[in-house]
């Protein structure tokens, strides 16, 4: 999929950007998408805010000023909403494109670089794994599951994001719906599992290296559709040996982020 060696930031985000716009270029703005409340129209205008916001943030640690403090998804999208759609889509790969840059620039001086994001701080080479896996997911809420969308979410290093950094956003929604004290594993042929663990320290992902009996079992995109609130078109690709309860329960917890 990736040939270069030592590829920069923003190439090795481009095939998933690219993957997305080709799809989103094969989809009228008003159809209906598998984020249940968005069109089309707004999985891209999400995308665009987003990847405005990441720019904003690291231009700013880049010249050395103030990093603003992040937006909040209804503020920093309502603009991008608002445009018509022709225009909303030249935003997009112009947003895209600035925030490969401002990657390559801060990275390239400092490959460790931290910033504060959403109240925490982040490493700034996270970015480029969060952004392939919002182009592979979202690609997926337009068009569905086709070869491409199975190999793009299949990829390791998605799942891992989705664990290490974004391990407890995923599950946040969700959170009131759980049981006091409830653990459920993940898990993907070939993969590392994934624990949902809900105790004391709060609802989290952690990664599983001692192999456990699992409660669902999946090819590892289905899998990460599901950790993001997402089913694949085909239910037979996930199985549930923990039985109905223990389903029912991460249907609640994994309500998407």
């Amino acid at each position: 999929m990736r040939t270069e060696r030592n590829p920069s930031p923003s190439n090795n985000l481009a095939y998933e950007a690219t993957a997305f716009l080709e799809a989103l270029g094969d989809t009228a703005p008003d159809a209906l998408t598998m984020c249940s409340l968005w069109r089309a129209h707004e999985v891209a205008a999400h995308l665009a805010a987003g990847a405005l916001e990441i720019a904003l943030n690291l231009e700013a640690y880049g010249d050395g000023r103030p990093i603003p403090v992040t937006r909040g998804f209804d503020e920093r999208e309502m603009p991008f909403r608002a445009m018509d759609d022709p225009r909303l889509r030249v935003e997009l790969q112009s947003n895209i494109g600035r925030v490969g840059k401002a990657l390559d620039a801060v990275l390239s001086l400092d490959p460790n670089a931290v910033v504060p994001w959403t109240g925490r701080q982040m490493v700034v080479a996270t970015f480029v794994t969060h952004l392939r896996s919002e182009f592979a997911l979202h690609r997926f809420d337009l068009v569905g599951e086709d070869s491409t969308s199975t190999s793009l979410l299949g990829q390791p290093e998605l799942t891992d994001h989705a664990v290490d950094v974004l391990g407890r956003a995923l599950l946040a929604r969700g959170a009131g719906s759980a049981p006091a004290d409830f653990r459920a594993v993940l898990a993907a042929p070939g993969a590392s599992q994934v624990t949902i663990v809900v105790d004391e320290g709060g609802p989290r992902l952690e990664r599983n290296d001692t192999p456990l009996e699992p409660e669902v079992t999946g090819d590892p995109a289905a899998r990460l559709l599901l950790l993001w609130g997402r089913h694949p078109a085909d239910p037979r690709r996930l199985e549930a040996p923990g039985g109905a309860d223990t389903l029912g329960v991460l249907r609640s917890l994994l309500a998407g982020y």
